[in-house]
């Protein structure tokens, strides 16, 4: 018997490609909603055959079987359902329209005004469905002099003030390592969508949540906008904080260590821990912007006392201090990392006919319930997989009627 999970029951229309947009689909999906991935008929989504790939015979920057699936789709797209439906005919609109009678959620991120230009805009989805939701994922949002602009993560990165800030004074700015705007922004779009679902149970009628890329990585700013409202430029500092010191990235023998103390308490906790009782009365580190304003006399204690051991040793005497501290993990350390495997962080990765993939590992299911847990427990669809599921369960279409869809190019 297959558990309950939060959104099970829920019906979700995905129109995503690229990575903010599926993102968002897969953690619904992983909370147990029906995401039912619309791709064209001639290929199906891009991602399908970007590199890597992999398949029966592992990963791998090009395809070693006919089988293999780009990597990036096999991992964004579990727990989904594939069906093809030809979205630039009019058929395939129509059909399209009927099946968001049937659904709960729409979910796309083309660019703001492209659902409009296909006869698929929010009034018309509405129409035929008053309690459906609209989720438009997009890089400057639905309304706004900047609209129509073209954007990636980079893009969004740039233009929200991240880039401004990360790297070091003496050199150009430079993006986060991390595709952070690409991988924030589903938190937000589901935020909405699940916002929208509990006004949905007091209104009784579905909204259009417009969820802009920009929007959400400016949000994740508000320490260095507090500190400009109090007339300070933010600046770009390398690992170091606005706020205080210590906070940075220090080199033990064999690796490096991120440690930082954010609280007098956390300050006087780290002088114990390194056996740095002296400085305790030094009137350089009396206080927060004290010890801020003497970062280097700071950085170069801390930086003594983590040279002279390894990464571990730092790391293990500094919590046992109670001191915010941790490894700096690569990719490869954080899949063999002991912590993440016991939380269900890294799972396999499985090909829709041919079960796991060799060597290859992906992204577990970042949120837990106790009584009913939840997990990407399906892999990605075979390209059209459940056509005759879908199409027969929500629309009663047989197969003769399936069949001549596909001769059409409409499925």
């Amino acid at each position: 018997m297959e558990r309950t999970k939060p959104l099970t029951g829920l019906t979700v229309l995905d129109l995503t490609r690229f990575l903010a947009g599926p993102y968002t689909t897969l953690l619904l999906g992983g909370l147990g909603a029906e995401v039912i991935k619309v791709e064209p008929p001639d290929g199906g989504e891009a991602q399908r055959s970007r590199p890597p790939f992999a398949g029966p015979k592992g990963a791998s920057l090009s395809r070693q079987t006919a089988d293999d699936v780009g990597l990036s789709f096999l991992h964004r797209g579990r727990n989904k359902k594939s069906i093809t439906l030809n979205l630039r005919s009019p058929e395939g609109t129509d059909l399209f329209r009927q099946l968001c009678a049937q659904a709960d959620v729409v979910v796309e991120n083309f660019a703001a005004g492209t659902l409009a230009r296909m006869g698929l805009g929010f009034p018309v989805l509405q129409a035929s469905n008053p309690r459906l939701i609209l989720c438009s994922i997009s890089g400057f949002g639905q309304e706004g002099p900047h609209r129509d602009w073209r954007a990636y993560d980079p893009i969004i990165q740039a233009a929200s003030g991240i880039t401004s800030v990360t790297g070091y004074p003496d050199r150009p700015p430079v993006r986060c390592g991390a595709a952070v705007s690409d991988t924030t922004t589903p938190l937000f779009a589901v935020i909405g969508i699940l916002s929208a679902l509990q006004l949905r149970e007091k209104t009784g009628r579905g909204e259009w949540v417009d969820v802009s890329m920009q929007d959400g990585s400016f949000f994740l700013l508000p320490e260095l906008m507090e500190f400009l409202a109090a007339g300070e430029q933010p600046q770009r500092l390398g690992n170091a904080h606005v706020s205080g010191a210590p906070f940075n990235v220090y080199q033990a023998s064999d690796g490096y260590v991120s440690l930082c103390a954010v609280t007098s308490s956390d300050w006087q906790k780290l002088l114990g821990a390194i056996a740095r009782e002296d400085l305790r009365q030094d009137p350089r580190f009396a206080t927060l912007l004290s010890r801020r304003d003497h970062r280097a006399d700071i950085d170069a204690a801390v930086q003594h006392w983590v040279g002279q051991r390894t990464v571990a040793e730092a790391v293990d005497h500094l919590q046992t201090h109670q001191v915010p501290a941790a490894p700096v993990l690569s990719p490869t350390d954080l899949l063999q990392d002991a912590h993440l495997q016991a939380r269900g962080m890294i799972a396999d990765l499985v090909h829709p006919t041919h079960g796991p993939i060799p060597g290859v590992k992906g992204l577990g299911m970042p949120i837990r319930f106790v009584h009913h847990p939840v997990t990407f427990d399906k892999p990605a669809p075979a390209l059209g997989e459940q056509n005759a599921e879908i199409y027969g369960r929500l629309l009663g279409l047989d197969s003769a009627r399936l069949a001549a869809l596909k001769e059409q190019g409409i499925v």
